[in-house]
């Protein structure tokens, strides 16, 4: 292209005025391309913390805030062969002039396929320090048709950012195995009401924060987990666990089968003045590792200190 052969003040002088949804569209045109994006814009580029992918029917929008916005829209037919996200000519998706450069199509029988690519050429294009969140308005990972599951591993897992927050409000299919890759995000937050998955959960999940709303946890289980975590045979890398419970629990039942210390805690109310409440400490065997449990009629609170 004839701007390649500019003086590169004034290449660079020309991508400031450019919005990143631009850029990342020029980035298409060849490598030397994007490289001189990449140097030249490597601040604004930077300053793209998070990355959202919203899954709803017929459509993704890939946005950072008010920074950054891109949206694939499903299309049948009528796709142009124009080589855009670093996949081949013949990949049925490209860009929709009618829509700046904001707004691409694909071919939706290639869905899953395009989609993956996507990913990875973003991933490239904003470098390794970017967390990604995945939204579904329908059903994840479910909703993308025909997918396989070590397909959808692959789609996280090619991030080097391993500090992931995945929500999930929707229907988990199937029977996720010990290292099903949402058990490794540093935070999982389940609606348990729509997937019965919460023992599963609880059994095999890696990471540091775990939030489950809507679960139907008993009593029997609720100890299990905690006599399991006191152990050390699950949850080490644990350091909050909140449980929302639709059966009523019972603090005396559960913590009678649960070794553990009962110490009185004083703290100052609303009111400002000094109240007592009684505070359960679990020490884990292999470590010496303490954590605080506080449990209600409908919920468990468990901190690692």
């Amino acid at each position: 292209m004839q701007v390649l052969s500019f003086p590169l003040v004034i290449i660079r002088e020309i991508f400031a005025n450019f919005k990143l949804e631009e850029l990342l569209f020029l980035s298409f045109c060849s490598k030397r391309f994007k490289y001189l994006i990449q140097s030249m814009q490597g601040h604004r580029l930077k300053t793209i913390k998070a990355i959202t992918y919203d899954f709803s029917v017929g459509k993704v929008c890939i946005s950072a805030g008010a920074l950054f916005n891109v949206t694939l829209k499903e299309v049948n037919d009528g796709i142009r062969q124009m080589g855009v996200f670093g996949m081949s000519v013949e990949t049925p998706c490209c860009w929709n002039p009618l829509d700046c450069h904001s707004s691409y199509e694909y071919n939706k029988n290639k869905r899953d396929y395009i989609i993956q690519g996507v990913h990875s050429y973003i991933q490239q294009f904003f470098g390794p320090s970017i967390w990604y969140r995945v939204v579904s308005k329908d059903v994840l990972p479910t909703s993308l048709e025909n997918i396989e599951r070590k397909e959808l591993e692959a789609c996280f897992e090619n991030s080097p950012n391993q500090n992931t927050n995945i929500e999930l409000g929707g229907p988990l299919a199937g029977n996720p195995c010990s290292n099903f890759v949402i058990y490794k995000a540093d935070f999982l937050n389940v609606d348990c009401s729509w997937t019965r998955k919460e023992n599963e959960i609880l059994r095999h999940f890696k990471g540091k924060r775990l939030r489950l709303t809507n679960t139907f946890l008993p009593n029997s289980e609720v100890i299990e987990f905690l006599n399991a975590w006191k152990s050390g045979q699950i949850s080490k890398t644990l350091k909050i666990l909140f449980i929302h419970s639709l059966f009523d629990l019972n603090e005396d039942e559960i913590m009678d089968k649960v070794d553990h210390i009962k110490r009185n805690i004083r703290y100052r109310n609303r009111e400002n003045e000094i109240a007592t409440t009684t505070g359960h400490y679990l020490i884990r065997e292999s470590d010496g590792e303490k954590a605080i449990v506080t449990i209600t009629q409908v919920s468990v609170l468990l901190i690692v200190l």
